[in-house]
């Protein structure tokens, strides 16, 4: 392991844990340190960054970025640059994410990657954003096993939370 590896993956160890906590998959909990639960409008994971929330969104190599606003709410992208941090088996990578679409920052995992924390750092003009996600393998476990869906196979109707399908009504129901 080269010296500026362990450096780098000292850091991501050592990182406060108090800078911001982790909120998963839409489940408006306040989780310790917080004073106000988070909605995750992507599915992802939200985590508080200073003004803004941070949303991570993990889907096989791929990872997606959202910064919103004090609100929740989706800010665009004009001007965000960023770079993701990735702690996967003892070995640190450096993701870096670009534009996509409006409101999105995209940036590929290596292929068959678990990575177990992310450091994510996004830059909008001379403001640095920063946020922590920690324990990403267990999270993504439960992500993939509570979606629910209408039992008439509505379509549009999947969801990851319980309630009723938005087409005809009947209450969704929880998919393994």
């Amino acid at each position: 392991m080269k010296f500026s590896d362990f450096l780098l993956a000292s850091a991501l160890l050592l990182a406060p844990l108090s800078l911001s906590a982790q909120h998963g998959h839409g489940q408006g909990h306040n989780a310790a340190g917080e004073t106000h639960a988070h909605k995750a409008p992507h599915g992802g994971i939200v985590r508080t960054a200073g003004k803004y929330h941070v949303e991570l969104v993990l889907a096989g190599s791929q990872m997606t970025v959202y910064l919103l606003d004090g609100k929740e709410q989706t800010l665009a992208n004009k001007g965000l640059t960023g770079t993701a941090m990735v702690l996967q088996g003892g070995k640190t990578t450096s993701v870096a994410l670009a534009a996509f679409g409006d409101n999105q920052l995209q940036g590929a995992l290596p292929a068959g990657a678990t990575p177990t924390t992310a450091i994510i750092t996004l830059r909008r003009g001379s403001e640095t954003i920063s946020a922590r996600f920690d324990k990403l393998a267990s999270t993504s476990a439960k992500a993939k096993v509570t979606s629910y869906a209408c039992p008439m196979s509505c379509k549009d109707s999947a969801s990851q939370k319980p309630g009723s399908c938005p087409k005809c009504g009947m209450a969704l129901v929880k998919k393994a």
